[in-house]
């Protein structure tokens, strides 16, 4: 059941002035000045370097703010989610004392907020923030790889050929938004990788596979255009595994790879779907490359478990 947003006039924005390759910087006094107008008493602080969202939202949650903004991109937004998520499972607050959570997507690919349809712009963001409605979504949390404790994710987690294109797009100095990954997408299909030896284990039992790609979403896209999860929800209580199930051989790469965009792969021969709670990833050459919301888990692991916990975290939509 959807509620109102609690009114107590007080925000606290982790603003990422690097996302978007450096534009979001110019962003600060657009929302300062939204929320200023609207009322609010704004404290908006600037992240210095990778992972530091995570402790500012953490120490923020601890500190008993009631509604913590992120505003960025996907990375941004994992990062605040992953403090929040931190300090809620330390200091065990209840649905009910933990704060609430808002996204501003001002980042390279925005593809949380494009499942759960959140404007670009940044004054129809910020109105969703003041005016909108209380939801309760999933969470998942991934262990393995640098995170062998754990790192919170909200749209999804990608093994084999997503993560490579997110790399390479990450890597790119100029380039940003869709063009970095369509680009990234040609030069990843130009070194197609060889498929990873993979047990992947369900909710529903065990499967052995060679497979170049497996997708576990909590929301739609990934790499601001590939609809790696077209039919995954936010808020279902489920992870949509979509993978491929055989090898794809090069003359198929192409075509395979234009389905991404439209999320045609999942009525591919060779695509399999599945919903779960938990998976986990064994890959006995410990070569899986693994992100997680865009972020880097792995460039080459040998083991990762995914579990999902419904209806957890509270966001203003």
């Amino acid at each position: 059941m959807e509620e109102k947003n609690p009114r107590d006039r007080e925000v606290f924005v982790i603003l990422n002035p690097n996302a978007a390759k450096g534009k979001a910087a110019g962003r600060r006094s657009s929302i300062e000045s939204y929320f200023s107008n609207a009322g609010y008493r704004c404290e908006l602080v600037l992240t210095t370097e990778p992972r530091e969202a995570i402790v500012l939202a953490a120490q923020a949650t601890k500190d008993g703010r009631r509604l913590i903004v992120a505003a960025g991109g996907d990375g941004t937004f994992n990062e605040v989610v992953d403090g929040v998520m931190r300090a809620v499972e330390e200091l065990e607050l209840s649905a009910g004392d933990a704060p609430v959570v808002g996204l501003i997507p001002i980042g390279r690919g925005n593809d949380f907020a494009f499942s759960a349809g959140i404007s670009k712009r940044i004054e129809t963001a910020c109105g969703r923030i003041v005016n909108g409605k209380l939801r309760k979504i999933d969470v998942g949390k991934v262990y393995g790889g640098e995170f062998p404790e754990g790192r919170h994710f909200v749209n999804g987690v990608g093994m084999g050929f997503e993560p490579l294109v997110n790399f390479q797009a990450m890597d790119f100095k100029r380039i940003s938004g869709m063009p970095s990954y369509v680009v990234a997408l040609i030069k990843i299909l130009c070194h197609y990788p060889a498929p990873y030896n993979v047990t992947m284990t369900t909710d529903s039992g065990m499967e052995q596979l060679a497979t170049q790609q497996i997708s576990i979403c909590n929301g739609r896209r990934m790499g601001s255009a590939f609809l790696m999860g077209p039919d995954a929800i936010l808020d279902d209580g489920l992870l949509d595994i979509v993978y491929a199930a055989c090898p794809i051989k090069g003359r198929e790469l192409i075509p395979i790879a234009l389905r991404f965009f439209k999320g045609g792969q999942v009525h591919h021969p060779y695509f399999k779907v599945q919903r779960t709670l938990n998976i986990t990833l064994d890959a006995p050459q410990g070569n899986m490359p693994v992100h997680a919301d865009g972020e880097v888990i792995s460039r080459s692991c040998g083991h990762i478990r995914v579990e999902l916990t419904p209806g957890v975290l509270t966001m203003v939509l």
